[in-house]
């Protein structure tokens, strides 16, 4: 939805800026605050979606081989309490489940 502001306002400046006269600076400042929130956001979207895409590798049940039958028995953010991926939690995308599977009952940790 950020990102959709930042959309608007970027356009906004564009159209303030345009304008001319003493608006243009107003616009210019609108402009690069636009571009600025919709960078963040899209940057945000790519580290959540690059988070869920790890997450669905590892939804196999190693016990069984089912894929996507489990519950998820906890979660936290990073630290991983097993370790995990140093790339995601440098950018802040750290999160871990524990997972118990439907099928055989096995126990195992998506990071």
């Amino acid at each position: 939805m950020s990102w959709f502001l930042g959309l608007i306002v970027l356009v906004s400046g564009l159209e303030v800026a345009g304008a001319g006269g003493a608006s243009r600076m107003s616009g210019v400042l609108l402009l690069i605050g636009g571009l600025v929130v919709t960078l963040y956001s899209w940057k945000r979207y790519r580290l959540l979606l690059e988070i869920a895409e790890r997450l669905g590798e590892q939804a196999t049940c190693p016990g069984c081989n089912t894929y996507g039958k489990f519950k998820v028995e906890s979660s936290g953010p990073a630290p991983l309490p097993d370790g995990g991926d140093p790339t995601l939690e440098n950018h802040g995308g750290g999160f871990w489940l524990r997972a118990h599977c439907r099928k055989c009952g096995d126990e195992w940790m998506l990071k």
